[in-house]
């Protein structure tokens, strides 16, 4: 049986890979063999969303003549460093796309397509896709559809032009099953479709990377370290930078970027994906404001902090809250301290994980048939 996977794996970020490798290997440990399906822009489609698309710019650095001005500071060394370090993270997704998610192999047709995981319902986000009826079900080259994890992010129902809402109400007729990541999908899923959409962790979590962390060396050399996990340069509130400078220097930790570089941290550890993931291990504590940066943290570290915002409230909240980690969020940067001192109960994390990885295997078995 040939199941393509439709996914973000083409997106260049750590999350994206390693929640598309991880479905490859659950489904291939299935007796599934897989390959990667490129998401389509469709002008037809992306044209119903543009106008809509969501604005989450004021989490982001200014742009323009303003944001160069900004720029033009103490840290302008560092960013001329990070380019050319950013170019070097990319070789290493590329690669891993290439050896790890052979995405070089295409069909024409598949018996199956699973559409999942991460944000492939986020259909207002802003992506260079925009809104496509693909994700949503229009894949004629394969013989039966089904979703594994499936997220809007931050797109909710009520959001949803009558236009696009309407075609998502058609194309999901050709989805035979559905999973879903996260409460707000589920509502939206629910309100399109007569069908039962069941819920599953992400297959970052659902996955078990043991064997590929045995077999990786950690790549940087320091002692005591602080991961900042986020996306490239987002963290850049001169407040945050203070705050979270304040607390490695409280606590003897060295400040280090994993995935994307920041600014204003001078130690940016640039590495293959499984090496970033062997840094969450031995990480004193972790940073982040992502989905996947959650995950690695309740998989890997012992203490970490989760910085909740406009643009993750939905699916961070859902994760934290399935796991029942909420001790670990924190809504300011000045909040460090109190998830520097909560302890995570790993035997009872373990033992939910276990849990989930059951009900995503006796999903997918019945789901494949």
């Amino acid at each position: 049986m040939i199941v393509g996977i439709l996914s973000m794996q083409k997106v260049d970020n750590l999350g994206s890979l390693l929640q598309a490798y991880g479905l490859k290997k659950v489904l291939e440990s299935l007796g599934s063999e897989t390959e990667f399906m490129d998401i389509k822009k469709i002008d037809e489609d992306y044209n119903l969303s543009k106008e809509h698309a969501q604005d989450f710019s004021g989490e982001l650095e200014a742009k323009g003549l303003t944001g160069l001005y900004q720029k033009l500071n103490k840290y302008f060394a560092v960013r001329i460093r990070n380019k050319l370090l950013n170019i070097k993270q990319k070789r290493y997704f590329d690669e891993f796309r290439i050896k790890q998610l052979e995405i070089y192999r295409k069909n024409e047709t598949y018996d199956i397509c699973v559409i999942g995981s991460d944000e492939v319902f986020n259909c207002l986000n802003a992506a260079q896709w925009g809104y496509t009826s693909q994700l949503f079900g229009n894949i004629p080259e394969a013989g039966k559809i089904i979703t594994y994890a499936a997220s809007c992010g931050e797109t909710r129902y009520q959001d949803l032009p009558y236009e696009i809402e309407k075609r998502i109400r058609n194309t999901f007729q050709n989805i035979d099953s559905f999973s879903v990541r996260d409460s707000n999908t589920y509502d939206f899923v629910s309100k399109l479709t007569d069908k039962t959409a069941k819920e599953h962790l992400d297959p970052a979590l659902i996955y078990d990377f043991k064997d590929e962390l045995r077999n990786t060396k950690i790549p940087v050399k320091m002692k005591r370290y602080c991961i900042i996990y986020s996306y490239r340069n987002r963290i850049h509130e001169k407040r945050d930078i203070e705050n979270i400078k304040s607390f490695c220097r409280r606590h003897q930790l060295t400040p280090v970027a994993v995935g994307a570089s920041q600014f204003w941290i001078h130690e940016f550890a640039v590495c293959p994906p499984f090496e970033c993931l062997k840094l969450f291990q031995y990480a004193e504590f972790v940073i982040t404001d992502t989905f996947h940066g959650t995950i690695f943290s309740i998989q890997y570290a012992d203490r970490f902090a989760v910085l909740i915002k406009e643009s993750n409230q939905n699916k961070l909240m859902d994760l934290v809250g399935k796991i029942g980690l909420e001790q670990h969020l924190i809504n300011d940067m000045n909040e460090l301290e109190k998830a520097y001192c909560a302890v995570k109960d790993k035997n009872r994390i373990d033992e939910k994980i276990k849990i989930e990885r059951k009900k995503t295997k006796d999903y997918l078995r019945e789901a494949l048939l």
